[in-house]
């Protein structure tokens, strides 16, 4: 019997499911969290490899020893490559005030802003939430 190339995406999240013990959300949140990075279909399935369950194995153990994902990330030599990727998103943006987070966390405290359309420029954002804040004083 031929052997399986460990770095070969073949294993639906059911699968992975099975082998590992952990849950669907569980197995996305360590995508989300970059400590994996599934293979996709092109119907934008996610596809794991055996070395994919082999460090979600590894994650799974040191949960269990009490690391939490910033450490586990250390571990595994992940967090450089996090912070590569977010300085190559700020460079995308152009903006040194850009952080990488989504205009809606920024905005979370802001209430009364019922839309997310993009502005053409941030003094024009800003302009926009001031008339706001304005209206609801004179309430």
């Amino acid at each position: 019997m031929a052997e399986l190339d460990s770095e070969k995406p073949v294993y639906s999240i059911g699968v992975v499911q099975e082998k590992t013990g952990l849950t669907g959300r569980q197995i996305r949140y360590y995508e989300e969290s970059e400590l994996i990075k599934p293979a996709r279909t092109k119907g934008n399935q996610r596809i794991y490899s055996q070395s994919d369950i082999e460090k979600l194995k590894e994650i799974k153990e040191m949960l269990e020893k009490g690391l939490n994902i910033a450490g586990i990330k250390e571990k595994l030599g992940t967090v450089n490559e996090t912070k590569k990727k977010k300085k190559r998103e700020k460079s995308k943006i152009g903006d040194p005030l850009y952080d990488g987070r989504p205009l809606t966390k920024f905005n979370r405290g802001k209430r009364g802003l019922t839309s997310l359309y993009p502005v053409s420029d941030r003094a024009q954002l800003l302009e926009i939430l001031d008339k706001k804040d304005n209206d609801k004083d004179k309430d």
